[in-house]
């Protein structure tokens, strides 16, 4: 198998040895910062979704100046949220919250025993 470079790749090297080039290693660049997905960050996405639960993507990335796919990592492999029905859901609930909802479900179970045979 072959591998081609294009025409302007060889270009730009020939000129980068031709002004005096010697290494052929990347020289360091700047950027956004390495991790974007810092404590102080993951702290305010969560602030942001208990404050209003309609945030979206684009609004945490504009407010944080970070990237979607830091947003996305932050929402579902941090904090553990999906979005449902235009809401995020944090999926990593307290006991309290389990119990809770466990309770809601046996009454509605009730409620709805004598329509429906459960």
């Amino acid at each position: 198998m072959k591998l081609y470079t294009s025409l302007a790749t060889v270009y730009n090297w020939f000129n980068e040895f031709k002004r005096g080039r010697t290494n052929l290693t990347d020289d360091l660049r700047q950027g956004r910062p390495f991790m974007a997905t810092i404590e102080d960050n993951i702290s305010a996405v969560r602030l942001m979704i208990k404050t209003d639960k309609r945030v979206t993507y684009q609004q945490i990335r504009t407010s944080l100046s970070i990237g979607m796919s830091q947003v996305y990592k932050i929402l579902h492999e941090q904090l553990a949220a999906s979005k449902l029905s235009t809401l995020w859901i944090a999926y990593n609930l307290t006991e309290a919250q389990k119990l809770r909802l466990v309770i809601w479900c046996r009454k509605m179970m009730q409620r709805f025993a004598s329509l429906y045979r459960i």
